[in-house]
């Protein structure tokens, strides 16, 4: 590993004051240190900048309405000299050892780009939802395979010339989003590797509320990534949307509509308590860590959650595709009209 490869650690934050702390505290903390610390302060009205000037870190301050993290972490990209950026979120907190993971993962080939890590699975809110949406976070990254086809900014490292080849962050995601899976995707196309360092961990101090945990879900995530497969940038075969979460999908909506048919027809019964036993057994693993760490009464809240994920997730997808489909179908009739208005003229 070239040991001459400065690091930057790029922080965008808005309002952060409640978990700011904790972050910058993780990184001093932390083995390998980084050679700057950068933070895009993206129009905090509470104490975020004095957190940040306690610590030392250079703060881009932007005063007017908020752009984005995407476009913070552009603006950070743009001024520092360092080699390699390391972007950490604002409520994030790394272990002692995740960030010379990410660069060791970073440095280990030539083609690799970019590397990322994992939430770990002790999160700072013990909050059910909260609980739920860390540690299904923690579950996907530390059982996906290690070449990913997408990227995750919430610690995640990248070497700065390809980023900025790459042009950054698409700054139309003004909210926090799936501006990273976008840029992963351009990423794997430009033809550079993607790493996965599930031993990289941080944890993650956001105090998830239920109502915000599927709002984000459905919005800010399943919305516009059912976007991004369906117009053929991805195959989405990767993470939360790989071969085997699809047939959980499968088997998460015969388990409603074998219960609600089994009213009026019993013996369907049957084929409700199978899907229910495989339904089970493909999320076993992930039922035995929410037991772990949040004991029964997690147990039973991850699972109708985890159910309720899957619906939704997969009706938004489904509801993107017929939608994106009409549009294909209308745009082909009026193609198709307008060479019959010319043929005839």
């Amino acid at each position: 590993m070239n040991s001459q490869q400065r690091l930057a650690v790029v922080i965008p934050a808005y309002n952060a004051g409640t978990t700011l702390e904790d972050c910058l505290s993780g990184i001093a903390a932390s083995d390998r240190k980084p050679d700057e610390i950068i933070l895009y302060n993206d129009g905090s009205t509470d104490n975020t900048v004095d957190i940040a000037n306690r610590y030392g870190v250079k703060v881009i301050t932007n005063d007017g309405a908020p752009k984005g993290p995407a476009a913070g972490r552009n603006i950070c990209a743009e001024n520092t000299d360092a080699e390699l950026l390391v972007f950490i979120d604002a409520d994030v907190q790394v272990h002692q050892n995740s960030i010379g993971d990410l660069e060791t993962a970073l440095l280990s080939a030539p083609d690799i780009a970019a590397a990322f890590g994992s939430y770990d699975d002790a999160p700072r809110s013990r909050r059910m939802a909260a609980l739920y949406a860390n540690l299904r976070h923690h579950f996907y990254h530390q059982h996906s395979e290690r070449e990913a086809s997408t990227f995750w900014s919430g610690f995640g490292a990248i070497k700065r010339d390809i980023f900025l080849a790459q042009e950054g962050y698409d700054t139309r995601f003004v909210q926090p989003s799936i501006e990273d899976v976008e840029f992963g995707v351009r990423l794997r196309n430009a033809g550079y590797r993607i790493l996965l360092t599930p031993e990289a961990q941080a944890k993650h101090c956001k105090d998830w509320g239920l109502v915000q945990l599927w709002r984000t879900d459905i919005l800010m995530r399943a919305l516009p990534w059912s976007k991004l497969i369906v117009s053929g940038e991805t195959a989405g075969a990767d993470l939360n949307a790989s071969a085997r979460e699809r047939i959980t999908v499968i088997f998460a909506h015969l388990l409603l509509l074998s219960g609600l048919l089994s009213i009026f027809a019993p013996v369907l019964l049957w084929v409700f308590l199978a899907s229910a036993a495989v339904y089970t057994a493909l999320n076993l693993r992930f039922y035995k860590l929410l037991a772990r760490c949040g004991g029964v009464r997690l147990l039973l809240s991850g699972i109708m959650l985890h159910w309720l994920y899957h619906m939704y997730a997969c009706s938004v997808f489904v509801f993107v595709f017929l939608t994106h489909r009409g549009a294909g179908k209308k745009a082909s009739v009026v193609v198709q009209s307008t060479k019959t208005e010319s043929q005839a003229s």
